[in-house]
């Protein structure tokens, strides 16, 4: 019962920020006009060397992260970088691989908590980043469950499984690498069907791919209520750090005004004797 209680309590509390986030965004955009920019948030998830960097810096369309030019991973900690693309704000976020990766489940906790950070309010879409030339790992077969896991069951109501480096399936199909894998069509299929393949290059050739990417999110985005996904959780969290933090410095603050208020009466002593 109490576990059921504290479900329905965290749903009632997502439900209450999406709609204060969104009505946020809304009033925001009415309130500057037909000109206003659309946000849209992208975070890059997968295994190290799957070309999470990469397909940042294509979206983008400038080196904006450090690409991996040798086994050490190119990104320790998250990034985050933006770019204004018309009436599109797009940032995106990159993180370091944790899918398949050595670390624990708390240091890969507290990684995305920093990617949820840096996505505040939210992120629009999860890209989970597969390289077709590495063909399709354990990891990747489990990634329902670690979507799940981390994101909790929403999370895949916003992942799009983006494939890397699509070139080199040599006259092959998306949909036939798609095929020869029975834990990728079921992924795909969790995901509603989504998915998008990148050529990782910057020519201007290859901006097609990307417009291509940001309409889907879109698309995918304007299905949900508020448009992107919040972690409830997690801004509980923050809401109780915040409180820490201002009652730290509050307490800083009294301590200080108690030493002076003692530095004085002792100059204070210190004068009349002197008298």
């Amino acid at each position: 019962m109490i576990s059921q209680g504290n479900t329905w309590i965290r749903g009632c509390l997502y439900v209450l920020l999406v709609t204060s986030c969104g009505l946020k965004a809304q009033s925001h955009c009415q309130g500057k006009g037909s000109t206003c920019s659309k946000q849209l948030t992208l975070l890059l998830v997968g295994k190290t060397g799957s070309g999470k960097s990469a397909s940042g810096n294509t979206i983008l369309g400038y080196s904006a992260f450090k690409e991996r030019v040798s086994a050490e991973p190119a990104t320790k900690r998250c990034q985050k970088r933006q770019v204004q693309d018309g009436n599109r704000n797009i940032a995106v976020i990159d993180s370091p691989g944790l899918l398949g990766t050595s670390k624990t489940q708390k240091e890969i906790k507290e990684s995305l908590k920093e990617c949820v950070r840096l996505s505040s309010p939210g992120f629009h879409a999860l890209l989970l980043v597969i390289n077709i030339k590495s063909g399709v790992t354990k990891e990747e077969r489990n990634a329902i469950k670690w979507i799940q896991d981390n994101f909790g069951s929403e999370g895949l109501c916003y992942t799009i499984v983006l494939f890397t480096h699509a070139d080199s399936l040599r006259g092959k199909s998306v949909d036939d690498f798609i095929a020869g894998s029975k834990p990728l069509k079921e992924l795909i299929h969790q995901c509603s069907g989504r998915y998008h393949s990148f050529i990782n290059d910057q020519s201007s050739s290859n901006r097609i791919q990307v417009s291509e990417l940001l309409d889907k999110v879109e698309k995918m985005a304007s299905s949900y209520f508020g448009g992107y996904y919040i972690d409830a959780s997690f801004f509980i969290a923050q809401k109780d750090l915040e409180e820490e933090n201002k009652k730290t410095k509050q307490e800083k603050e009294e301590q200080e005004e108690r030493e002076q208020w003692r530095y004085e009466e002792e100059r204070g002593g210190t004068r009349d004797r002197d008298l």
